[in-house]
């Protein structure tokens, strides 16, 4: 599955979902664009596909409560 999967799975959902990605602290901006120009960081250091998709489904049943940050480090449900 590709990164872009991800990001396409995240925005047909009909529900608001917000999703932070977070790279060495700094909050990513436009994660396309930055997965893009960095190949590779995404698989390396990133949860894998499969378990963003799980944590994001999850995710999903607080969404108007919180919002999903997403790091090198994992998850974190932050409340809104």
């Amino acid at each position: 599955m590709s990164t872009y999967t991800v990001f396409e799975y995240t925005q047909s959902m009909n529900i608001p979902l917000v999703i932070e990605y977070f790279f060495e602290g700094e909050k990513i901006t436009d994660p396309v664009a930055f997965f893009e120009k960095n190949p590779g960081v995404f698989e390396l250091f990133f949860p894998s596909q499969g378990e963003i998709l799980d944590m994001i489904n999850k995710k999903v049943l607080f969404f108007q409560t919180h919002k999903l940050v997403i790091s090198e480090y994992g998850f974190h449900m932050i409340q809104l």
